[in-house]
């Protein structure tokens, strides 16, 4: 398998697809990974829609500007933070570590007071702040993966957040949509930006050491 840093030079936001579905082990390895991606506390406050239908991806085109990738690509990941974090939850993973470590309940407690404490103690609104970023760290995981195993990938935030809550039912899931990810084969015959080279700082513009 390639190194990392080959398939990051080989990577790029792509703005045309060819319209075919990738290899469903290359898709599985990709949502693998995104199920593996570390969060805070570990509590993985998202959860990931995978849009497939040409029909509800042509439906929803518009809440994506019309953008191609929004059709053309393989596979559109939307991925959704939570809203809140309810009592339920939180003891849903404290009995998840439990089974999975074979550690008694009673040992947790702490734990589960520590998030308690740290998720109650925000607003609203720097919750959903902080769920967000946990589905950045899970995008940035994806496109690794997704440019180890040469699938192409394009981020989106250029849709309408409102309406593609409303279109999901994300509301009524207490989610609320963050980033999108699209998945496929670039079309390099149409794309502009296939063959340019890729613009980056230098590492001393990029990076200081002190």
């Amino acid at each position: 398998m390639q190194n990392i840093i080959e398939a990051l030079n080989w990577r790029y936001a792509v703005k045309r697809y060819k319209i075919t579905s990738i290899p469903e082990v290359e898709l599985e390895q990709i949502m693998e990974t995104i199920r593996l991606t570390p969060t805070s506390l570990g509590l993985q406050p998202f959860k990931v829609i995978r849009i497939e239908s040409p029909e509800k991806r042509e439906e929803i085109k518009s809440i994506f500007n019309n953008q191609p990738q929004s059709v053309e690509a393989s596979h559109i990941l939307v991925f959704a933070a939570f809203t809140e974090l309810t009592d339920s939850q939180i003891d849903e993973y404290i009995n998840r570590i439990s089974q999975t470590r074979n550690k008694p309940i009673q040992e947790l407690e702490g734990f589960k007071r520590n998030i308690h404490n740290f998720t109650k103690s925000m607003s609203a609104t720097e919750f959903i702040d902080w769920a967000k970023k946990q589905t950045y760290i899970a995008l940035g995981m994806a496109m690794s993966s997704a440019a180890m195993l040469r699938v192409d990938s394009t981020p989106m935030e250029g849709f309408k957040h409102d309406l593609l809550d409303d279109y999901l039912n994300l509301s009524a899931q207490k989610l609320t949509s963050s980033v999108v990810l699209a998945i496929g084969k670039r079309d390099s015959a149409i794309d502009i930006l296939a063959s340019a080279p890729k613009v980056r700082k230098t590492a001393d513009e990029m990076f200081e050491v002190i």
